[in-house]
């Protein structure tokens, strides 16, 4: 049976989306601390952490997109 799609996307480019996207959760786990609703500093952190968790998803899967689409306009210009 033939497949019928294509790899546009080599190893190269998952390191890159999951270096990004651990970089941006780290990045929001601290930002979204001063938003949580514990003044005990450890369980705003935890929280912060919790809540990072949807959004660096949300960043991954866009990345991913935006990686597929742009391999995708780069390969058709090229053949």
């Amino acid at each position: 049976m033939e497949k019928s799609y294509q790899k546009l996307l080599n190893p190269v480019h998952h390191v890159i989306a999951n270096t990004l996207t651990l970089g941006f959760y780290v990045f929001m786990a601290f930002m979204l601390r001063p938003f949580t609703f514990s003044p005990e500093p450890m369980i705003a952190q935890l929280q912060a952490c919790f809540a990072a968790v949807p959004v660096a998803a949300t960043f991954w899967f866009a990345t991913y997109m935006f990686l597929v689409v742009l391999m995708d306009q780069i390969k058709q210009r090229k053949g």
